[in-house]
């Protein structure tokens, strides 16, 4: 008989995280042309940091919830 090891889920939340925060990322990408396309400087601006922040989510998650912490840290000073 096979035995099945069990999951802790790790695999499924990365997964889960790179598929929406690419629907997400293409959701912005798509907005960002528009607001292009009308000369909306500033909202096209908000979009590519909103673009940026999330991709550090998806691509770096480790990195950024570190970078975050410690930013955290140094503002709450706990």
């Amino acid at each position: 008989m096979m035995e099945l090891a069990l999951s802790n889920g790790d695999e499924l939340k990365s997964w889960v995280i790179a598929v929406a925060g690419n629907i997400f990322l293409i959701v912005l990408a798509v907005r960002a042309i528009g607001h292009y396309a009308k000369r909306e400087w500033g909202e096209l601006l908000a979009h590519f940091i909103a673009g940026v922040v999330v991709a550090g989510f998806v691509y770096a998650s480790d990195s950024t919830k570190g970078m975050l912490t410690a930013i955290w840290t140094k503002v709450a000073g706990s």
